[in-house]
């Protein structure tokens, strides 16, 4: 049903001239039952195309990883800009034109192009969720979250893909790390964005409401199953591999990978149920220090 939502935001812009386009990792007869009389939204799968990992290739049930989805609606872009949505996200009927609005006005000062995101709000409680990620903190292993204070924007380093807008050539350019998928995988995309010279600007006055679903503190900490946990400790290294200087690796080996280690183990042993704890726990250990 989540689905419906955003079509309805969508169908009740102000800002007529987009296209829509779902990804999904089902065959498109599956869903027959979302598909929008709305010529402007369209829905596109990626089973049995070249963009599915090899391990999936012959299981006709399983799609893509998240990565691998989110960059095939991005080569399947048509328009001049592209806005990256999640399916848990609500916003105002004026969202669209007041983004364009934002940009041009910005674009004077910045002389040049640049990823724009919108304030992220805890579903409509009146309440800041981020402003985004000003910096990856390698000691703690973990990204810090940046503070707007009284500004009417700031440049950060990494940000949730909830509503990036930029020109469609900066996001083609700069796709998806495919070995990551759900965990940190959007501040990994970002981070590269950053890393490439190109500025990440949050606006305080525009608004996205993150309409997620409750979660519990497992949940929360990305690491609700065995699963989860090897993909937050697995793709942790990936991130410090890619972007850490030589002395930021030395941090993150004397004390961020135990330190990340140390705080999963602790959340499990304090929230996870009995029976599957352990099996998280050897799957934080595995991952922390397989090759990679």
């Amino acid at each position: 049903m989540k689905l419906s939502i955003i079509i309805d935001c969508l169908q009740s812009q102000t800002f007529k001239d987009f296209e829509a386009i779902f990804v999904v990792d089902k065959h498109l007869t599956e869903i027959g039952e979302f598909v929008s009389k709305d010529a402007r939204i369209s829905f596109i799968s990626n089973l049995n195309s070249i963009f599915r990992s090899k391990r999936d290739a012959n299981d006709p049930k399983i799609g893509g990883n998240a990565s691998q989805l989110r960059n095939y609606g991005i080569k399947a872009a048509k328009g001049e800009f592209i806005l990256l949505l999640d399916d848990d996200n609500l916003f105002d009927n004026d969202y669209l034109e007041k983004y364009f609005q934002f940009r041009d006005i910005h674009r004077k000062h910045i002389w040049k192009d640049f990823v724009l995101c919108p304030t992220l709000m805890y579903r409509k409680t009146g309440q800041v969720q981020n402003y985004g990620f000003s910096h990856f903190n390698y000691w703690m292993s973990r990204p810090e979250a940046a503070k707007m204070w009284d500004k009417e924007r700031i440049n950060v380093q990494m940000f949730s893909w909830n509503s990036l807008l930029a020109p469609a050539y900066l996001f083609k350019e700069h796709l998806f790390d495919e070995r990551l998928d759900f965990v940190a995988e959007d501040l990994d995309f970002t981070r590269g964005i950053s890393s490439a010279g190109i500025p990440i600007i949050v606006l305080r006055d525009l608004h996205n409401y993150h309409m997620e679903s409750d979660k519990d503190t497992l949940q929360q900490a990305r690491v609700g199953n065995e699963y989860a946990a090897y993909r937050k400790a697995k793709h942790r290294r990936i991130f410090v591999k890619k972007y850490a200087s030589w002395t930021d690796k030395i941090k993150f080996a004397l004390l961020g990978i135990w330190w990340q280690s140390g705080r999963l183990w602790l959340k499990v042993l304090l929230f996870g149920k009995w029976r599957p704890r352990w099996k998280i726990i050897w799957a934080i250990i595995k991952w922390t220090f397989c090759k990679i």
